[in-house]
């Protein structure tokens, strides 16, 4: 057991790493939906609470088809920047024929190490495009928030969990990062692996280095604490009702610290000869992040763009 739970939490250290690495060196080709918004908050918490529920009461054939497609369309997104999109295309193909074709033999090995495949790439390709079309620490905060109240009463109030996960035993595609199935599971659901994820990138790219670093070493002792209890014969932990808020406890800290103004040549340098003359900017991490006729437009136009530090004003005189 020990050994299980161990290695589950490095795969799950490897999914943050990937991600970051992922970040760091490529861009996955964004489809032309926009910024982030509050629908698609609620949208998301939607289909991840309504996961567990279709793998309980829909067909197995349907629920596995629809994931299976998923799982193509995201790995393909995912690889395409790395290997290429025909490339990409045939990895994905690979991924989904394997763990079919682990499943129709009753290869339980083969199934288990696929379906990890396929989520770490889903993560990090789900993960990277959120940041990527620019999801605010805000909108994180929120999400974190729901999944909290839902995982509380899915895994530590009810047994939806504990059912979802012997239902999913075994089968292709399925939403979580496992390293044993049966009656005595090492498991964490998809969601867990996204927020775990998603808050260290998302706080590295809006508040800087410490902020990133903090939040993984957050979730490194989480990690410890789950394992600890689960080793100690606490059965199913409810990760989320703890990692949401210290999310959003962290999300509070961050958004309080000032933001440092810009140095006279970082505004000259973001200024550059691009902005009208005459017209008042917002400048955030040394860069324009809204412009308008007066400084309260500047600023609006600054929150619309999914800034939430106040941003400095500077107006770029006519010449």
């Amino acid at each position: 057991m020990t050994a299980h739970v161990l290695a589950l939490n490095a795969l799950i250290v490897l999914t943050v790493a990937l991600a970051a690495l992922f970040l760091s060196r490529y861009e996955i080709p964004r489809p032309p939906v926009g910024k982030f918004v509050g629908s698609d908050i609620a949208i998301m918490v939607v289909a991840l609470v309504a996961m567990p529920f279709a793998y309980l009461h829909i067909p197995v054939g349907i629920v596995v088809t629809i994931f299976g497609i998923v799982v193509f369309t995201l790995t393909q997104l995912t690889l395409a920047p790395v290997l290429g999109g025909r490339v990409a295309a045939l990895a994905a193909a690979l991924l989904i024929g394997g763990d079919v074709a682990a499943y129709f033999a009753g290869w339980e090995p083969g199934v288990l190490v696929l379906n990890d495949v396929a989520v770490i790439v889903l993560v990090t390709g789900v993960v990277n495009l959120w940041v990527q079309t620019a999801i605010t620490p805000a909108q994180v905060a929120a999400l974190a928030a729901a999944l909290t109240c839902y995982d509380t009463l899915a895994t530590g109030l009810s047994s939806l969990t504990m059912d979802f996960v012997a239902r999913l035993d075994g089968l292709p595609f399925a939403p979580v990062l496992a390293t044993r199935y049966g009656a005595d599971p090492s498991i964490v659901g998809l969601g867990d692996c996204l927020m775990l994820t998603l808050w260290p990138l998302v706080a590295y790219k809006r508040y800087g280095k410490r902020a990133g670093w903090t939040a993984a070493g957050i979730d490194a002792a989480l990690l410890i604490v789950m394992a600890t209890a689960i080793l100690s014969g606490s059965g199913a932990v409810p990760l989320l009702t703890t990692l949401g808020p210290l999310i959003v406890a962290q999300w509070l800290f961050w958004r309080s610290r000032p933001t440092p103004a810009p140095s006279r040549p970082q505004v000259d340098q973001a200024l550059g000869d691009t902005i009208p003359e005459g017209v008042w900017v917002a400048l955030a991490d040394g860069r324009v992040v809204g412009e308008g006729p007066t400084p309260g437009r500047a600023r609006q136009a600054a929150r619309r763009s999914g800034v939430e530090a106040v941003p400095v004003i500077r107006h770029q005189p006519a010449r």
